[in-house]
């Protein structure tokens, strides 16, 4: 079943060489911490000048689909597959 979400969530995450790669490791959702266990795809989108990572994440039971905003700095939380 999906659920619809689109709510900002409070995300770490790793930069990796020169800021190009970016991995979310956990999240906060609803007052819950999820940690990553996975990421099953990313894909990238440009609207206008504005480049936002999006991302499919497990932590284990079910999938989420988040993403990140290179404009706004804004982490959000698009979706659950449970």
């Amino acid at each position: 079943m999906i659920t619809e979400v689109h709510e900002s969530i409070k995300v770490g995450a790793i930069f990796g060489d020169n800021k190009k790669k970016l991995k979310p490791v956990w999240f906060i959702w609803n007052g819950t911490k999820y940690t990553i266990r996975e990421i099953t795809y990313i894909w990238t989108e440009r609207v206008g000048k504005t480049v936002i990572h999006y991302f499919t994440v497990t932590e284990g039971a079910n999938f989420f689909s988040i993403s990140y905003n290179t404009d706004t700095l804004l982490w959000i939380l698009h979706s659950i597959y449970t």
